[in-house]
């Protein structure tokens, strides 16, 4: 015989499964705690008080579950009525889209508060009525609901031997959620069943999965207690060197994201409430991470307009160590990227300078101040020359041609396949390799073969030809 304080403990489970959003549970709740107050002969106020808001808030979710089918069921009652209006001409379709609706409404049922009496009396009037142009397919439809109830019946029994094979040892609330879920959409398909078997079945489906749904509660409490445990933890960690606080800080979360869920209402506040406490130790970082910045961004105008160079700031760069995938970062390192390409591209473009200039200073004896070293000597002996040798002349081009993968003119096939063969054979006899290989080199060879004496059309042509490759090589 429970106590006044029993039924209370009950009432306060109820209003918790009120919170978590279990309504159906915290309603059965409920409705048992009236029918056991009716044995009393004076309920003390306090009970009836409690009693009252909970039947109060269980018309509530009542009338909110009502608001939102309602209109789900006024629509069936529709396509009913259109079905009795228009009948189907086949008589197996008009039984399945009859079947299919009846589907639909008992899954309203199981879901949402079950219908009122005037609206089932009206719906099951309905479908009766509409029923009555296809009274010999009836008995095949019966049949089907009466498989649907058989293997209802067999989802039920699949639950209970899975509760007896592991109520020694219960899966993860994963597996089990997963488990529910996929029996849930076994279920569903299939519908539906006669009415008679219908509350049947439901009350037996529902009892079936308890002890899951009591077990996934469980675990998830455990958890909750694990991880209020390590909010603890973080409270008690002080040590005096910030970076010893915030690794004992990662390792408490690393060990937070090895336990399992503690609800969808306490997970995020949970997690919230943990890295809230651990704050504190984030804050001396955030402040070095905001100076770092502060200087990054200092660093970045002194380059963009030359007050320093790419390698003093580069390696400034190499002092910072709270800031290595910030946005900062990643502009700076691209800006000095811009500028080597900068640096490269003038560099390059000074001495492809050079290099055109050479055959005027060939053939007016210019000043060799701005011609490379290297240079210079082949230029002074190439004033001696008293002719030209006009072979070797095209022999520099066409190799330097090859280098630079430029296509030569169609006459001196030949002579290029030879060259080819050359490089070939030079690659493979690096003992005997020659050292005319390169562009200085075959420069140098250039101007060796060259006399300002009898330089003319061709010379100047050869000369053109080179300084194309000396674009592409550079």
């Amino acid at each position: 015989m429970e106590t006044s304080k029993d039924l209370f403990k009950e009432l306060e489970i109820a209003e918790k499964l009120f919170l978590d959003g279990s309504i159906k549970n915290a309603q059965k709740k409920v409705r048992y705690v009236l029918n056991k107050s009716k044995n009393f002969k004076n309920i003390p106020n306090k009970l009836r008080h409690k009693l009252n808001a909970a039947i109060n808030k269980s018309r509530y979710f009542d009338d909110i579950s009502s608001f939102a089918t309602n209109p789900k069921r006024d629509e069936l009652i529709s396509m009913v009525n259109k079905l009795i209006e228009q009948p189907l001409k086949d008589p197996r379709k008009h039984a399945h889209a009859i079947n299919d609706i009846q589907g639909q409404w008992q899954l309203l049922d199981i879901s949402s508060k079950s219908a009122s009496k005037s609206q089932w009396l009206k719906f099951n009037e309905l479908t009766n009525k509409a029923w009555e142009s296809c009274k010999e397919y009836f008995d095949e439809i019966k049949q089907i609901k009466i498989n649907n109830a058989i293997e209802r019946d067999k989802i039920i029994d699949e639950i209970n031997n899975y509760v007896i094979n592991n109520n020694d040892n219960w899966s993860s609330i994963k597996d089990l959620s997963r488990y529910l879920h996929k029996m849930f959409q076994k279920w569903q398909s299939f519908a539906p069943v006669l009415d008679k078997d219908l509350n049947r079945l439901k009350k037996l489906y529902f009892e079936a999965r308890k002890p899951i749904n009591d077990q996934i509660l469980k675990q998830e409490n455990i958890n909750k207690e694990k991880k209020e445990l390590l909010i603890g933890k973080v409270n008690e960690i002080n040590d005096e060197d910030n970076q010893i606080c915030i690794n004992k800080f990662k390792d408490l979360k690393s060990q937070w994201q090895k336990i399992g869920p503690s609800g969808r209402k306490n997970d995020n506040k949970l997690w919230s409430k943990f890295n809230k406490d651990a704050d504190r130790f984030f804050i001396e970082k955030k402040q070095a991470i905001k100076d770092e910045i502060e200087i990054v961004l200092k660093l970045m105008s002194e380059l963009d307009s030359d007050i320093k160079s790419v390698n003093e700031v580069e390696n400034e760069l190499k002092n910072f160590k709270n800031i290595s995938n910030t946005k900062e970062i990643k502009q700076i390192k691209n800006l000095i990227k811009t500028k080597k390409l900068a640096q490269l591209k003038k560099i390059n473009d000074e001495k492809l300078s050079k290099y055109k200039n050479i055959y005027d200073v060939l053939i007016n004896k210019d000043s060799l101040e701005n011609v490379q070293n290297v240079f210079k000597g082949p230029i002074e002996d190439s004033y001696k020359n008293n002719k030209s040798n006009l072979d070797e002349l095209i022999y520099s081009c066409l190799k330097l041609e090859i280098l630079a993968k430029v296509d030569s003119l169609k006459k001196y096939q030949n002579l290029r396949n030879t060259i080819q063969l050359e490089l070939l054979q030079d690659k493979f006899n690096k003992a005997d390799k020659k050292d005319l290989n390169n562009i200085d080199s075959l420069i140098c060879h250039y101007i060796n073969n060259f006399s300002s004496s009898d330089a003319g059309p061709e010379h100047k042509k050869l000369w053109n030809r080179m300084t194309k490759c000396f674009e592409v090589l550079i």
